[in-house]
């Protein structure tokens, strides 16, 4: 790979360091993470900036490689099989490989809520929404799943090696179309997202320049197994002129070339101070971080190690302004409560809300910001939080007939979709893998599926609320009245303060139930049992589902 070694070009004016404070390690943790409880931020607080820094950037061990419970024949028992029996195989494979993505998600998830390596699981949410693959195109969990395990391998490692293993990565070639990328027709769609979205921008390349890539990425695919393949035949050994460089270039090549280009570090640059600030760049913001990034090899570490200390990091208008996403608030909710409910809700859940692992709505990704809220939405969220605070029926949130509806309407599109290529899954001259005939309704079809799924646990009772202990929790913070007991929960929940109208009446309600009880402001905590609890739980919930609560 490419080594740069170029003196920092740009730099910014320097300003007054922040305090660090509650504020801006709870910031820290929010954005490099998923939050954490308030006696965890104490504690970085007291531990330092830079030691928080360094625990979030530690080398930590690779989760392993996830053992696949389906796998395909080979080529050539499948070739032998009746048309019919292939494809009733491959139909039951890939609703098996689905359900083991589903399963590999949700272990994920569970992480996220434990909170073992914040830092790497945010880095690795960042790839997957810039490398984008989508499971409703690619209709092999194997795949996915390989292709997020080598995401959270390279999370917080170098760009320029995970551009490189990404652009022939088997799910990544099935999605975007090299599988049909051949030298006498070239198939343009992994290129032209090569340029665009994964390395340059927009306006950064001509349309010359992604005839020239594809012709370089010709003969590539993939196997029935899942591994690499590369066909000689089909591949263009001839001469190319790439972005004003000339050779008989191959992908080591064209990934040279790209990171060699201006572009690309103002480009990844750009898309991942995006990410952890939610606001774009000034022109100098942008010019400096990019230097940067580019004086390091594209190392992710001393780029994240800048950003972190940078005191344009923790300014008034980046803290508390970025919009969570559905996987960010029910994962946040669970870490601020304290809760791990059961392994797949949070999977389900932040399907429901519009953030379905695995399947973004296009290769661009999830769109973010403004777009994750809705009134629908915003009510939704707080729905199922109580679902989670054992506060609501999920039976209460849609009807068996609603249900009903929405799933027949999706089977029906889906089953369209299926005829139009019975042999969807397999290409019939080399029985590959094949994307065609792999859109439609199945992401409809999959979440009502899922709160099909979520609605089944909790009248199998497999579904239970987790215990929560806000009693204790908030005792920690020695809150003598109403008003300071809003407050620790205000604290222990929220990343900004509500209005002050909104806290007086979660005064009011404290203050209503709590006397229903027939305690004294002192008493409530340690007398109040499970009924404190309760309506602890119930303060939670009102919380959670205000408009603050869905920014961090």
């Amino acid at each position: 790979m490419l080594t740069l070694a170029l003196p920092l070009l740009f730099s910014l004016p320097a300003i007054q360091d922040p305090v660090w404070d509650h504020r801006s390690a709870e910031h820290l943790l929010n954005r490099a993470g998923f939050g954490s409880p308030s006696a965890q931020v104490d504690h970085w607080v007291e531990q330092g900036r830079e030691a928080l820094v360094d625990h979030l950037l530690k080398e930590r061990a690779g989760q392993g490689t996830w053992k696949m419970e389906s796998t395909l024949p080979s080529s050539e028992r499948l070739a032998e099989m009746e048309r019919a029996e292939r494809q009733d195989l491959i139909k039951e494979l890939r609703r098996a490989g689905e359900r083991e993505a589903t399963d590999y998600v949700a272990t994920w998830i569970d992480q996220m809520v434990e909170g073992t390596d914040p830092l790497g699981d945010r880095m690795t949410l960042f790839w997957q929404g810039f490398f984008t693959s989508s499971l409703q195109t690619v209709r092999r969990g194997d795949l996915m799943i390989r292709q997020h395990e080598a995401l959270r391998e390279g999370a917080l490692g170098n760009y320029g090696s995970l551009l490189e293993t990404m652009v022939l990565n088997p799910a990544m070639l099935v999605y975007l179309d090299n599988n049909s990328n051949r030298r006498r027709k070239p198939n343009e769609n992994l290129a032209r997202e090569l340029l665009e979205l994964f390395s340059l921008g927009e306006g950064n390349y001509t349309e010359q320049d992604v005839k020239e890539a594809a012709r370089i990425l010709t003969g590539h695919a993939v196997t029935l197994q899942g591994g690499n393949r590369f066909s000689k035949k089909n591949h263009d050994y001839g001469r190319k002129e790439l972005l004003g460089r000339e050779g008989r270039f191959e992908v080591p090549d064209l990934v040279r070339i790209l990171l060699e280009q201006d572009a690309c570090p103002r480009w990844v640059a750009g898309r991942l101070l995006v990410w952890f600030e939610g606001l774009k760049p000034s022109q100098e913001r942008l010019a400096h971080y990019a230097e940067i990034l580019r004086s390091n090899n594209y190392e992710m570490r001393p780029f994240l190690r800048t950003l972190f200390t940078d005191p344009e990091f923790y300014r008034s208008e980046v803290i508390g302004g970025r919009v969570l996403s559905p996987l960010d608030y029910m994962v946040g909710s669970c870490r601020r409560l304290g809760i791990k409910p059961v392994s797949d809700y949070i999977y389900f859940t932040s399907g429901l809300l519009g953030e379905k692992a695995f399947f973004p709505p296009n290769v661009k990704g999830w769109e973010g910001g403004m777009s994750w809220i809705t009134t629908g939405s915003l009510m939704q969220r707080g729905n199922l939080i109580g679902v989670m605070l054992g506060l609501i029926k999920l039976d209460d949130l849609t009807s068996d007939a609603e249900l009903d509806e929405m799933l027949a309407s999706a089977a029906a599109e889906e089953m369209n979709m299926d005829q139009g290529d019975p042999d969807s899954m397999m290409d019939q001259d080399s029985m590959e893998p094949s994307m065609e005939g792999a859109v439609g309704s199945r992401r409809s079809a999959d979440l009502v599926r899922a709160m099909r799924s979520l609605r089944n646990k909790v009248n199998r009772k497999k579904f239970t609320p987790p215990a929560t202990r806000l009693r204790r929790t908030l005792a920690m913070q020695m809150p003598g009245s109403d008003q300071e007991l809003v407050q620790a929960a205000l604290r222990e929940l929220l990343a900004i303060e509500p209005p002050a109208d909104t806290a007086t009446g979660l005064v009011e309600f404290v203050k209503t139930e709590r006397e229903a009880l027939g305690l004294s402001e002192d008493r409530f905590l340690r007398k109040g049992g499970k009924d404190a609890e309760y309506i602890l739980r119930r303060l939670a919930h009102l919380i959670l589902s205000l408009p603050e609560a869905q920014l961090g």
